[in-house]
């Protein structure tokens, strides 16, 4: 199975009228992307959708990705290294620094956002 219907599966989206959407318990269904946007872009695209990051965020990561490591935790073994589709955290290699996709939806000022690119690229 492709990485992009993997991520679907992750996030449990539900396809109709050639659209993906959430739909979970104790929350109203909203639209995650059409079909177009899904064709088109790449995993990276979609994941960022999901967690709901700006294009800002796409463009950076996606052409920086060689510089992180993606993760997500578990509660046995921490921290442990996954694919892209299936990650909720990017570990900077340079710094060691750990970003969570979350904490990345709380920087909503684009200047707070180089910042924190600037700082990540010092290590390097």
């Amino acid at each position: 199975m492709d990485e992009k219907m993997l991520l679907i599966e992750k996030y449990h989206l539900i396809h109709e009228n050639n659209a993906w959407y959430s739909d979970r318990e104790n929350s109203h269904k909203h639209l995650i992307f059409k079909d177009a946007f899904f064709e088109k872009t790449d995993v990276i695209g979609l994941l960022f959708r999901i967690n709901k990051l700006c294009m800002a965020k796409v463009k950076y990561f996606r052409a920086n990705m060689d510089q992180f490591e993606p993760l997500k935790y578990s509660y046995k073994k921490g921290f442990i290294t996954v694919p892209l589709w299936d990650s909720d955290f990017l570990r900077h290699r340079a710094s060691g620094y750990i970003l969570d996709y979350r904490y990345l939806q709380t920087i909503t000022v684009y200047e707070d956002f180089a910042a924190l690119c600037s700082e990540l690229e010092a290590f390097e």
